[in-house]
């Protein structure tokens, strides 16, 4: 896959070499929630000298099962971004998305009133917006549109890519549905994350992140149409 897909190759690397390092540090006796709201989770901080925090928490897991979903979400919807979007497109999709995805997610939860006071959003101890997942949902969001444009493809693609993919992103999308809920919530809440005292803190990521993914396929589909119309 590293020849084929060098984009994903790296962004897994990235993601599981983080999870690493962050084991060991909490091997070492250091309270990881706390580590990682100081130093690298998304927080009110972001917006206040530490900007660095923007980018770092999507790439950030400390749990396996978390890292797990997000890897598997990577290699599946990651491998088609990368192949129907190419890497410039990919590489946007996947930073863009989750980066936006958790300062909407936080503005939510706070409101912007964040943007002027640091310690105006006390989310409480060790609480930080981190993970893949955001940018995961950006890629479902930019592959669904890329779906609808495309159906005659992705119909007629051949039985061995379908296996290839298949497992990975019934995976992905069985599991997001039940951890967010949509046997016991409505699906626009699910989607919107209306109501923070509902799903708290990190639940409003996905369903703005999906929106952005959207926008970005009409982005690239509206952009390869011109080309087309242009020649």
């Amino acid at each position: 896959m590293k020849n084929n897909y060098p984009v994903t190759s790296v962004l897994l690397s990235i993601n599981l070499s983080v999870y690493i390092v962050l084991s060991i540090i909490a091997w070492n006796g250091i309270e990881i929630n706390d580590f990682v709201k100081a130093y690298v989770g998304f927080d009110s901080q972001a917006f206040h000298g530490k900007y660095w925090k923007h980018v770092t928490g999507i790439f950030v897991h400390i749990e396996f099962i978390h890292i797990l979903g997000n890897l598997l979400a990577i290699l599946a919807f990651g491998t088609l971004s990368e192949r129907y979007f190419g890497k410039r497109n990919y590489i946007l999709i996947y930073i863009i998305s989750g980066v936006l995805a958790q300062t909407y997610d936080h503005a939510v939860f706070c409101g912007v009133d964040l943007l002027i006071d640091v310690n105006y959003c006390d989310v409480g101890p060790g609480n930080s917006v981190f993970g893949a997942s955001g940018s995961a949902w950006g890629m479902k969001g930019a592959l669904l549109v890329y779906s609808i444009a495309n159906m005659k493809d992705l119909l007629s693609s051949s039985i061995r890519s379908k296996l290839l993919y298949a497992p990975p992103i019934s995976i992905c999308i069985i599991g997001s549905l039940m951890s967010h809920g949509l046997f016991k919530e409505n699906l626009v809440d699910v989607l919107w994350g209306f109501g923070p005292d509902t799903y708290g803190l990190m639940e409003h990521v996905h369903g703005g992140a999906f929106i952005i993914g959207i926008i970005f396929g009409l982005l690239i589909i509206t952009k390869r149409l011109y080309k087309t119309w242009g020649t």
